[in-house]
């Protein structure tokens, strides 16, 4: 039977060139960690403090902001052991921890990587709250006898434009109407 054949068995790595390789790929991956413990430290930074969110929303993206930094911290620790070794040992019996163990810990920092990124994702998407409705937002409003009148549109009666001004509601009539025009605040 030839060694190439496709039932052959594979030669078994030392213990001392496995963890080798986990400790590669761990740095290989603590570099990943790094850049999204960046991306959420971003994320947590780009907040506007006029967020059209509701309150409850914008606590609940900040406690998943807190979450994913918490869970990348314990990811770039649980990787950073792998990465690099110490000994597990009080006395100094074991110099490094046995392969097994290191795979362990580099698949679940890997997870917890995963998670931190989902949970700053999903604590990002608060920031694309849709704004308020654009019912609220004041126009102004020309008669074509030259009155003006500013606030915002309310419900008003069939065949007239109704302004919640600061005297109260105003209906004009849309034959009097000359100009409507949103603003961004009332004189």
């Amino acid at each position: 039977m030839e060694p190439s054949e496709a039932g052959a068995a594979r030669p078994v790595a030392a213990p001392g060139d496995r963890l080798k390789e986990l400790s590669a790929s761990a740095r290989g991956w603590h570099t990943i960690q790094m850049a999204v413990l960046g991306f959420i430290g971003i994320c947590g930074v780009l907040r506007t403090a006029d967020s059209p969110a509701p309150r409850a929303v914008q606590w609940l993206a900040a406690a998943l902001a807190v979450a994913a930094l918490a869970a990348a911290s314990l990811a770039i620790f649980n990787v950073g052991r792998v990465a690099y070794p110490v000994s597990d040992a009080p006395d100094g019996a074991s110099p490094l921890p046995a392969p097994g163990r290191a795979a362990s810990r580099l698949r679940a920092g890997i997870r917890l990587t995963v998670a931190a990124v989902i949970l700053a994702v999903i604590a990002a998407l608060s920031g694309w709250w849709p704004a308020s409705s654009s019912s609220t937002a004041a126009v102004a409003v020309s008669g074509t006898n030259g009155q003006a009148w500013c606030g915002p549109i309310v419900t008003g009666p069939a065949g007239a434009i109704s302004v919640h001004t600061g005297n109260g509601v105003i209906t004009v009539p849309v034959e009097a109407v000359a100009q409507v025009r949103p603003v961004a605040q009332c004189p």
